[in-house]
C-alpha cells in the first residue's frame, strides 16, 4: 500500500479518496495543514472511535476511545506518572531491565546464529514496562502470550478502518484467535488489578494512579475501563517501541557511517548504564531513532469526521474515515531531500528541522489525542540503542530488505533477521 500511497500523492494531490472494494471510502489528506486541520481539532469534530462509541459501555473504553469532558478528565488521570519528572524515576528500574534481558542475548552472540531481534525486542519491552508502569513482573510464558494477544488486539482495532486484515476470528483448539487473545489480556489484566488491590504498593506507579483515580463527580474507573486502560497502555507503551526501533536497526545496519557515528557516541558512555542525565548526549541515537520512524510510516492515521466539514475545498461527510498519511507525509520531497534514503542527519541539522512544517513529521500523532507516552518512548530507544551497541555487534543477511507490515503500529514484515557478536 505504501508505495501506491506515494504514486497516488503525486497524481492526485493533497487530498483524494481510497475506494472501499464494498463501497464507500477513505479520504487520505497528505498536506500538514490538511492534517492539522483532522488532528489538531479542538472541538470534537474529528473522534478516533467514532460511531463505535457506542460500545465502550460493554467492552470498556480507554483514553484513544473517548472524547469530550470524559476524555479530559482521563488524560488528568494519567499525566502525573507520563510526565518526565516521574520517567526520572523509573528510568533506573526500565534500564536494569533492559540490561538483564540484553545480557541473555549472549546466548546466541558468536554462534553465527540467525536470531529475530524483533520478536527478542518484544520480549525486552513488555516485562520493562510492567515493573516500570505497574510494579508487576509476569512469566516467560505469559511475556509470549500477551506478545502475541497484543498484537492481535491492535490488528483487531485496526481492522476497522481497514489498515489490516481481520485477525482470525475462530477460537479452534491449536490456533490463536481474537476471541483467545482478547480474554487471555482481560484476564492477565484483571490479575494485576486483583493483585494491587490485595498487595499496595507504597511508591505510587500507573496502576494506583488509576485505581484511586476519580472523574469530577468523584466516581471511578469502571472495572471494564480499567482493563482496557491496561490493555491499550501495554500496547501503545511496548508495542509501539518494538516496531519503532526494529526499523531503526534494519536502516540504520545498512549504513556503516551511521552506524559508526553511534558507536563512538555509546563508547563514550565508557559501559555505563544509561541514565535521564545521559540522554542528552544520545542526541545521535535519538536522531538515527526518528529518521528510522520516519521511514516507518504509515499508510493512514483514521479519524472519524464526526460532522460534516471542509478540507481544502472538499466536502467531508459525517462519518467519513480520514486522516494523513504518514508513509507519503514523511516521503514528501516538498519536506525532506531525497526521501527514500535514510540519513539521521535531518534531525540534527535544526535550521532543516525549523523548514520543514510542524506536521510534515509526527510519528506521535498531534492534537488532543497526542502520544503521552513520547517521553518514555524516546527514553527507551535511546536506553535500548546504548545498551545493545554497548555488548554486540549486529549484522544483516546480506540480500535482505525491510518489508511493511502495516497493523495498529508498522511492523518489520518477518521480523529483523540478524547474526550477533560481541563488541
Amino acid at each position: 500500500m505504501g508505495s501506491e500511497m506515494c504514486i497516488r500523492d503525486r497524481e492526485f494531490g493533497d487530498i483524494y479518496s481510497v475506494p472501499f472494494p464494498l463501497g464507500g471510502s477513505i479520504i487520505v489528506v497528505n498536506h500538514p495543514d490538511y492534517a492539522s486541520q483532522v488532528m489538531d481539532d479542538p472541538v470534537g469534530r474529528y473522534s478516533m472511535i467514532g460511531p463505535g462509541q457506542a460500545a465502550m459501555g460493554m467492552i470498556g473504553a480507554a483514553i484513544p476511545m473517548l472524547e469530550g469532558d470524559k476524555f479530559r478528565q482521563r488524560r488528568r488521570m494519567l499525566m502525573p506518572i507520563l510526565v518526565r519528572r516521574h520517567l526520572a524515576r523509573v528510568a533506573e528500574v526500565i534500564a536494569d531491565e533492559f540490561v538483564g534481558r540484553v545480557d541473555s542475548w549472549a546466548q546466541w552472540a558468536d554462534t553465527g546464529q540467525e536470531v529475530d531481534l524483533q520478536h527478542a525486542i518484544a520480549q525486552v519491552t513488555l516485562p520493562a514496562f510492567l515493573r516500570a508502569m505497574f510494579s508487576s513482573s509476569i512469566t516467560a510464558q505469559e511475556i509470549h502470550e500477551t506478545d502475541v494477544d497484543l498484537r492481535t488486539f491492535m490488528s483487531l482495532m485496526a481492522s476497522v478502518t481497514l489498515m489490516s486484515p481481520l485477525p482470525n476470528l475462530l477460537p479452534l483448539p491449536g490456533r490463536e484467535s481474537a476471541p483467545r487473545s482478547m480474554w487471555r489480556l482481560w484476564r492477565l489484566t484483571r490479575r494485576l488489578i486483583k493483585d494491587r488491590r490485595r498487595h499496595p504498593v507504597e511508591t505510587p506507579d500507573l496502576l494506583s494512579l488509576l485505581l484511586e483515580a476519580t472523574y469530577d463527580d468523584g466516581s471511578p474507573l469502571s472495572e471494564r475501563d480499567l482493563s482496557m486502560e491496561l490493555m491499550i497502555l501495554m500496547a501503545g507503551g511496548y508495542e509501539t517501541v518494538v516496531a519503532s526501533l526494529s526499523w531503526t536497526l534494519a536502516l540504520l545496519l545498512a549504513h556503516p557511517d551511521h552506524l559508526n557515528r553511534l558507536y563512538a557516541e555509546v563508547d563514550a558512555l565508557h559501559g555505563a548504564v544509561p541514565t535521564p542525565d545521559d540522554l542528552p548526549k544520545l542526541s545521535w541515537a535519538k536522531a538515527c531513532f526518528d529518521e528510522g520512524q520516519r521511514l516507518q510510516g504509515h499508510p493512514l492515521n483514521p479519524r472519524f469526521a464526526m460532522a460534516d466539514d471542509v478540507i481544502g475545498g472538499y466536502l467531508i461527510p459525517r462519518y467519513t474515515i480520514v486522516g494523513p498519511s504518514l508513509y507519503s507525509m514523511h516521503r514528501d520531497p516538498r519536506w525532506w531531500v531525497n526521501p527514500d534514503s535514510y540519513d539521521p542527519n535531518r534531525f540534527m541539522d535544526q535550521a532543516l528541522v525549523r523548514e520543514r512544517p510542524r506536521l510534515a513529521f509526527m510519528p506521535f500523532g498531534s492534537g488532543r489525542h497526542h502520544c503521552l507516552g513520547t517521553g518514555m518512548a524516546y527514553m527507551n530507544a535511546q536506553f535500548l540503542l546504548t545498551i545493545i551497541f554497548q555488548r554486540y555487534r549486529l549484522t544483516l543477511p546480506q540480500t535482505w530488505k525491510p518489508k511493511h507490515h502495516f497493523n495498529f503500529s508498522v511492523t518489520l514484515d518477518g521480523g529483523l533477521p540478524v547474526t550477533l557478536t560481541r563488541a
